[in-house]
């Protein structure tokens, strides 16, 4: 795994630069999911890559039973403060097994294809399926690759909490690459974001690789159906 995973998804500014434009839409979005998923309220849900917890959060909040899991330590100790009788929290890498069965695993915000090989993608995906239940869902919510590359913004300036953040992007051997620089009390700082170019097609086929029946594709948080041009993202619903 490279260097940067850990150290630019744990520290503060990453929460910085993203944190607004992603609670209330994550917050929607879930909601969105799960009056369209209808889950059994005795379900157990598995949100895998769950950060700090917020939609592990919120789905407890809808009723659910929820663990989430993590590769930060760090992220997982802020979220345990949360915790509850239907809500727990555990560090785990998802290139490992999971510990037991869910009935749905949830894996959203582009928090896949951040490995360094497609073999630890594609063992990951082993992973999600062994972990499911007889006929259980897993929930796969990725960036259109496709969309992003033809509408790539190569460099860009973010104002956030009184920080300017420079970004440049580009194609870089498979990998959607994303420099970040930023001055922070007179100190430079560059955090450099690599996420593997898999598109549709080859997320499918990986898919069924893997074991999984597609049921449903959408290109939107709002659900709208996919189009491989015009759509931001790749949210699969798919059955063990």
């Amino acid at each position: 795994m490279s260097e940067w995973f850990g150290t630019w998804f744990d520290s503060e500014f990453y929460h910085i630069l993203y944190k607004d434009r992603s609670h209330n839409e994550a917050e929607a979005f879930v909601s969105r999911l799960m009056t369209h998923l209808k889950p059994s309220k005795d379900a157990l849900l598995h949100d895998l890559a769950c950060g700090k917890g917020r939609h592990s959060i919120h789905l407890n909040k809808l009723g659910y039973h929820v663990e989430g899991s993590d590769y930060s330590a760090n992220s997982i100790k802020f979220a345990k403060q949360f915790e509850n009788e239907r809500l727990r929290f555990y560090t785990h890498d998802m290139r490992e097994s999971l510990p037991r069965k869910y009935h749905y695993i949830l894996n959203l915000f582009t928090s896949f294809g951040y490995f360094d090989t497609d073999e630890e993608h594609f063992e990951t995906l082993g992973n999600i399926h062994t972990g499911l239940k007889r006929d259980g869902i897993f929930v796969f919510d990725f960036m259109n690759v496709d969309y992003v590359l033809e509408n790539l913004v190569s460099s860009e300036s973010i104002e956030k909490g009184g920080i300017t953040f420079d970004i440049s992007k580009e194609l870089r051997n498979g990998k959607i690459v994303k420099d970040i620089r930023f001055d922070y009390k007179r100190i430079p700082y560059h955090f450099t974001e690599e996420v593997a170019a898999l598109k549709v097609d080859q997320l499918h086929q990986m898919m069924k690789d893997c074991g999984f029946q597609l049921l449903e594709l959408f290109g939107s948080y709002e659900l709208d159906p996919f189009d491989k041009k015009n759509s931001s993202r790749v949210i699969m619903i798919l059955q063990k």
